[in-house]
C-alpha cells in the first residue's frame, strides 16, 4: 500500500496482516481506516507527515506497537478509538511502544500533546526537517501537576535524527534530558565528526549533569539518512525489530 493513487477511503480488515505501509501520492483527500486488524504490529507512514490530505483512523488494532513517521500537525488527522471511543488526552492508547515524529519548528507543547496519547511509549525518534532561526524560540514549560506519563514511567530511549546542534534543537533535546525520568539512552545522529571536544560542548549545552535519569547515557553518531526512504525500504521486513 505504498503507492495509493486513487483518492477516497481504503478500509482494512484482516485477521493476519502484521505490517501496513501507507503513502498517498494523489494530493487529494484520502482516508485509511484500520477496521479490524488483530495481529497488526506496525503502521508505517513514510512521507505522510507532510500531507494534510490524509486521515488515518484506527478502530481496532490491539497489538499495534510501532507507529510513524508522523508530524505534530499530522497527528491531528490521526484518530484512534479504544472500545469505540476516540482517543483524546484523557483516553489514550497504551499499546504503542515505538513512535517516530517529524518536527519542523520544535514546538514543545505540541510534542507533549502527542506524547500524552501514548503513555506506555518506550522509544521516541525525533527528526528535524528544517531550520529557521527566525522561528519563535521553544519554551521548555512542563507542568508537574499534569505530567506526561511516558516521561515519568516508560520512555527509555530517544533518538534525534538529522541533529545539527542549532539552538532550537539543543533546547528541545535538553527538555528530555531534564525531564524524562527513566531514560537509559539518548542518541544524536548527524553529519558531524563528533570528537571529544565537540561531545563535551554538547554535554554542557544539554546540561547532562542535571539529567533526570541517573541511568541515562549519551551517544553521538555520524549517521545521516532520510528516515522516510529507510522506512519505505523496510516496511515489510519483520526481521527488523525497529524500522526507523
Amino acid at each position: 500500500m505504498l503507492q495509493v493513487h486513487a483518492a477516497g477511503c481504503l478500509r482494512v480488515s484482516s485477521p493476519t496482516i502484521r505490517s501496513i505501509g501507507f503513502r498517498d501520492n494523489s494530493g487529494e483527500k484520502a482516508e485509511l481506516v484500520i477496521e479490524d486488524a488483530p495481529r497488526l504490529e506496525r503502521l508505517l507512514l513514510p512521507y505522510c507527515h507532510r500531507d494534510d490530505c490524509v486521515t488515518i483512523r484506527v478502530i481496532s488494532a490491539p497489538k499495534l506497537e510501532i507507529l510513524g513517521p508522523l508530524s505534530t500537525d499530522f497527528c491531528k488527522l490521526l484518530d484512534f478509538q479504544v472500545e469505540m471511543n476516540p482517543v483524546s488526552l484523557a483516553n489514550s492508547i497504551c499499546t504503542v511502544k515505538v513512535l517516530a515524529l517529524g518536527c519542523s519548528n520544535h514546538q514543545l507543547n505540541a510534542v507533549l500533546d502527542v506524547l500524552r496519547m501514548f503513555p506506555c511509549l518506550e522509544k521516541l525518534y525525533v527528526t528535524s526537517h528544517s531550520h529557521d532561526s527566525m522561528l519563535e524560540q521553544n519554551e521548555d514549560h512542563y507542568d508537574p501537576p499534569y505530567p506526561v506519563e511516558c516521561l515519568e514511567t516508560h520512555l527509555k530511549e530517544v533518538v534525534f535524527k538529522l541533529f545539527i546542534g542549532y539552538e532550537q534543537q539543543v533546547n528541545f533535546a535538553r527538555f528530555f534530558v531534564l525531564n524524562a525520568k527513566v531514560l537509559n539512552k539518548i542518541e544524536f545522529q548527524g553529519c558531524e565528526d563528533y570528537n571529544n571536544e565537540l561531545v563535551a560542548r554538547q554535554h554542557r549545552l544539554l546540561q547532562v549533569e542535571n539529567k533526570a535519569s541517573r541511568d541515562a547515557h549519551f551517544e553521538f553518531r555520524n549517521i545521516y539518512f532520510c528516515i522516510n526512504e529507510h522506512v519505505e525500504k523496510h516496511v515489510h521486513n519483520l526481521s527488523l525489530a525497529d524500522p526507523f
